[in-house]
């Protein structure tokens, strides 16, 4: 599982990170917080903390992308690309935002293996597949919803 792949057909990125908007924004909030700290005196030791802690993450999941080929789904992350479930376990998957404001934190690939009720990960407990900074607007069509009809996944919103 932790060895490197490689892909097999058709590859379709479903999300990867876009790490300049991650780090523009709070690097700009940062930057503002210290010249307001600067100038009257008055730092915000919290705001200093959740910038630089989102500049951070930004940086570790600047490479990192979920992919979709024909036999499952793959992750790129900094340990390489490597194979994480095929099509036939999968029976559950969606993005999960991963904070309180939307993005702010990066997104999840959350996904539900088939299995028993009580295995974990199962059908009654998800697994994160992949992180990612995703952007709030896409620019392309979403391949999620052809790839999960296709292959007769549901969406986590799916009885």
């Amino acid at each position: 599982m932790g060895e490197s792949v490689e892909p097999v057909g058709e590859v379709r990125v479903l999300g990867q990170s876009r790490a300049w908007p991650t780090i523009a924004i709070p690097g700009a909030f940062v930057g503002t917080l210290v010249l307001v700290g600067v100038l009257f005196d008055r730092v915000s030791w919290a705001g200093l903390l959740l910038g630089t802690a989102s500049i951070v993450l930004a940086f570790t999941r600047w490479r990192n992308a979920v992919l979709a080929d024909d036999i499952g789904l793959l992750v790129r992350g900094r340990a390489g690309l490597r194979r994480s479930y095929a099509w036939a376990d999968i029976e559950r998957m969606g993005w999960v935002d991963a904070g309180m404001w939307r993005g702010m934190w990066g997104s999840t690939l959350t996904v539900y293996p088939r299995g028993g009720p009580y295995d974990v990960p199962g059908p009654n407990s998800s697994v994160n597949v992949g992180g990612i900074w995703r952007p709030a607007h896409r620019h392309l069509a979403d391949p999620m919803p052809a790839l999960l009809e296709t292959h007769g996944i549901k969406t986590l919103s799916d009885d």
